[in-house]
């Protein structure tokens, strides 16, 4: 039986003969009348976990990142956090509780803003993330009174914020924007279509829908061969733009899985990197369950630096999250659940939701991106002391 989110994928399809496979994306993910972010609860029942589900430890050691960027910046009286994609606050909790515990004096200049396309609508009594803001996005640049509270706002993005001084904070954010599918014939770049046929759903292969697709692999200077087949998130220029215009002075921090063009587009790749998740599991069928599913690829990370330079945002570290998390503390961590009053089991357990934010086949392999404008650095942010690059 079709649902709703079917229904409108062949109504946009009838009416123009043929669809980008990102705006099939759009309407799984997106749309109003079901998509898979449109429903809060499919997040926690559908997909795996994310780093800030596995252990509060990781929000704590990001805490110990955003103190030392507040100190780069002559720790200034108000401090803007902006998380863009922030869920279901978890990561926001862990930060918040980490800021008040161990970095009290930085915790009094936290502005907290999480930025969702569905916000939580209801908190739990005493909860930290006790706001909800359902306005238009406009970012309070006159703030005067601080606190860690955490302001919800409603957006799907920061096209409306402005003046944020501080740290724009992106966690496996980018991976879902909607994406172009390409493949390589005759030597040429053609684009993935869908259209119907009769009343199935299929793929044609036309000329690209927009110059940008092939300007942006051309410009990777990456080596395609006949049959190739990948992915190419052209929204990332309009996302770059955005972050420029909303950061005054500050840095962005972005985590996510992916890699740099030259491994991206590698021979190893020659299918892509889409991925799809279901009820916990993973599968590269992206035209069943519509709205039910996650659709995913891997982050271009070369095209993400790029298009910041040109935006005026200068690439400060490129790093693994199990180096980023390493610099920051985390063996301490580990070691010190030795010395904590509980029971072995319960260390054993701690241990293991620790390690899988630094295990390769986890999200060790995830890549940490920091870039900053306005900021003059006199030294290395800790995340990035280490060799890894």
């Amino acid at each position: 039986m079709r649902n709703a989110v079917e229904h409108e994928i062949r109504d946009l399809i009838r009416k123009r003969g043929q669809i980008t496979f990102a705006e099939f994306m759009q309407a799984c993910l997106y749309s109003p009348k079901g998509g898979f972010y449109s429903d809060r609860s499919n997040r926690i029942n559908e997909h795996f976990g994310t780093s800030p589900a596995s252990h509060p430890a990781f929000g704590a050691l990001i805490a110990r990142q955003l103190e030392q960027m507040w100190r780069l910046l002559g720790e200034p009286t108000v401090f803007h956090l902006v998380e863009v994609g922030s869920g279901d606050g978890g990561l926001a909790q862990a930060i918040v509780n980490a800021c008040r515990l161990s970095f009290p004096q930085f915790a009094r200049s936290l502005y907290y803003v999480a930025v969702d396309y569905q916000p939580p609508i209801y908190q739990s009594p005493g909860h930290a993330l006790n706001r909800t803001d359902e306005n238009d996005g406009a970012f309070p640049s006159n703030v005067q009174a601080t606190s860690t509270e955490v302001h919800w706002v409603r957006a799907d993005g920061l096209s409306s914020f402005r003046n944020v001084a501080g740290c724009i904070l992106c966690n496996e954010l980018l991976d879902n924007f909607p994406f172009h599918r390409f493949v390589i014939q005759e030597g040429n770049i053609k684009e993935v279509f869908l259209m119907l046929s009769g009343d199935n759903l299929v793929e044609v292969f036309d000329d690209p829908s927009s110059p940008a697709i092939e300007e942006r692999l051309k410009g990777l200077r990456v080596s395609l061969t006949e049959g190739y087949r990948g992915e190419v998130c052209i929204a990332l220029d309009d996302w770059a733009a955005q972050l420029s215009r909303a950061l005054e002075r500050g840095f962005v921090l972005t985590i996510d899985y992916g890699e740099l063009a030259e491994d991206l587009y590698s021979p190893g790749n020659a299918q892509g990197t889409m991925v799809c998740y279901r009820q916990h599991k993973a599968t590269n069928d992206p035209y069943r369950h519509f709205g039910l599913q996650d659709i995913t690829c891997h982050v271009d990370f070369t095209s993400l630096i790029q298009l910041g330079e040109q935006y005026g945002l200068s690439t400060v570290g490129l790093t693994r999250q199990s180096g980023f998390l390493q610099n920051l503390g985390f063996s301490a961590l580990l070691e010190g659940l030795r010395g904590q009053s509980i029971s072995a089991a319960r260390a054993e357990f701690e241990s293991m939701a620790l390690m899988t934010l630094v295990e390769p086949e986890e999200y060790g392999d995830f890549k940490v991106l920091a870039q900053a404008k306005g900021v003059g650095l006199g030294s290395t942010l800790l995340g990035f002391e280490g060799k890894e690059q």
